[in-house]
């Protein structure tokens, strides 16, 4: 038998689930979890004022049951995002660098949280024509129209980079169609990045145009061009006023609002000391080989400085004291060498010598080619590519000069190149064309290169 007390409280119990499920039956709805939203869908992306971007985006028809409160906006892919503002189909986003692609991305904002990032859209921002005194808005009677042509290799790699990667010792050049008088006009309006095929994440690549004669520039990187990227310059030389010739006004053409494109390998670099005749090779910063060679000996000291990777390669050559122009009967000589890199047209190689196995890592007595074990030289005769540099410290001899090879124009002094610019002794530091190196060996390889012929001027 129950007592009363007992049937009490099951009563207010009762009582008290009774309202308790009510309650959780009226509320429960309104205290749902919102799902998160989906992102915005980017509609276009367009040039608004100077250092800015206008993203036009729609939103989904599934964001509509739980509203969104805000769009937000990401740069190069950072990972941080700013807000948009009103939720009103447009997202301007400023503080960005003039000719400059950026990649841009949105995401929507509910009271679950952000959204998935949308799909990239990308834009450039630029100065408006009535702001820009570069431009011509009314085109003079008198005027000649000019145009360019854009060569990614520049210093003789022997390669078309717009159809394949390049080392990151390639130069790119500009030769404009007329004699450029305004020339500091034409470097304002050039743009030099790079996109990384890894992140997707675009940067300036700091460096400087220097002028060649009076219609070609080079830029040159203060270091090496970042590796596995794509690099752009972005051109808005159309309808910029180029300086007047003969009477007549020189105008950029339309074809000059580009971008100008090339992609970079894997990054190799090699350096080669003199003193202790040891090869470091580098790929992306990371110690993956090191080779005893020996270089030249006295009276034919192996140059200096930075050298480059052309096309410019042969399985087997012979180098002769003939081709040296020594006649003295004690001086002849006949070599059958494998694995012929070429460096400069002077004659330096890298090559297997056989013959100098005894003083490979411990002396110098080639007549200034790179002697290397067969094994090495066919290392570096395969994976190496146009575009690829190796830096010579410690030889005793002169440094290679410009005209010599392709590596020739990075051996200029920064300060002298700078000089051949007509933007002058802008704030730009350079830092020394040598990357930063990890003594980690993690051995690599990449593909080979064709072979070709090359010039008769020989070293051994």
């Amino acid at each position: 038998m129950i007592s009363p007390h007992l049937r009490r409280l099951s009563a207010a119990f009762g009582i008290c689930v009774g309202i308790c499920v009510g309650l959780v039956g009226i509320v429960g709805p309104a205290l749902a979890q919102a799902p998160y939203p989906d992102p915005p869908n980017i509609a276009g992306v367009t040039s608004a004022a100077s250092g800015s971007l206008q993203i036009a985006y729609v939103l989904p028809t599934s964001t509509f049951s739980y509203p969104v409160t805000e769009v937000q906006v990401t740069t190069n892919g950072a990972n941080t995002w700013s807000s948009c503002g009103t939720v009103d189909g447009l997202c301007v986003v400023g503080g960005l660098t003039n000719g400059l692609r950026y990649v841009v991305a949105l995401r929507s904002v509910n009271s679950a949280g952000p959204s998935q990032s949308s799909v990239n859209g990308s834009g450039v921002p630029k100065i408006p024509t009535a702001q820009n005194t570069d431009k011509i808005t009314n085109l003079p009677r008198s005027r000649v129209t000019v145009t360019a042509a854009f060569n990614a290799a520049s210093n003789n790699l022997g390669v078309n980079a717009a159809v394949t990667r390049v080392g990151v010792g390639t130069l790119p050049e500009l030769k404009f169609s007329r004699d450029i008088p305004n020339k500091a006009v034409v470097e304002r309006h050039l743009t030099v990045s790079a996109t990384s095929d890894a992140t997707g994440e675009t940067q300036i690549v700091p460096g400087r145009w220097a002028w060649q004669d009076a219609r070609t520039i080079i830029y040159r990187p203060t270091s090496w061009w970042p590796g596995r990227s794509t690099i752009n310059i972005t051109s808005d030389l159309d309808s910029t006023n180029l300086g007047l010739s003969g009477g007549s006004t020189l105008v950029g053409g339309t074809t000059l609002g580009t971008i100008y494109s090339f992609k970079t390998a894997r990054a190799l670099v090699g350096r080669v000391d003199g003193i202790s005749d040891v090869m470091n090779v580098y790929i992306d910063n990371k110690k993956v080989k090191a080779f005893k060679v020996s270089l030249g000996g006295p009276n034919w000291r192996t140059r200096n400085g930075v050298k480059v990777i052309n096309y410019q390669k042969e399985p087997a050559k012979t180098y002769t004291s003939v081709a040296l122009g020594l006649t003295a009967p004690e001086d002849q000589y006949s070599l059958d060498a494998k694995w012929n890199t070429r460096l400069t047209p002077s004659g330096e190689f890298m090559h297997a010598a056989p013959w100098a196995t005894s003083r490979l890592g411990r002396y110098n007595g080639s007549h200034g080619c790179t002697n290397m074990h067969e094994i090495d030289a066919k290392w570096i005769f395969d994976n190496t590519i146009p575009g690829d540099v190796f830096i010579y410290t410690n030889t005793l001899g002169e440094t290679a000069q410009p005209g010599n090879g392709s590596g020739g124009l990075w051996n200029i002094p920064w300060a002298s190149w700078v000089r051949k610019s007509a933007l002058g002794g802008l704030p730009l530091v350079p830092s020394s064309p040598t990357p930063s190196i990890s003594p980690t060996p993690t051995p690599t390889s990449s593909g080979s290169v064709v072979p070709s012929s090359s010039p008769t001027t020989l070293n051994t």
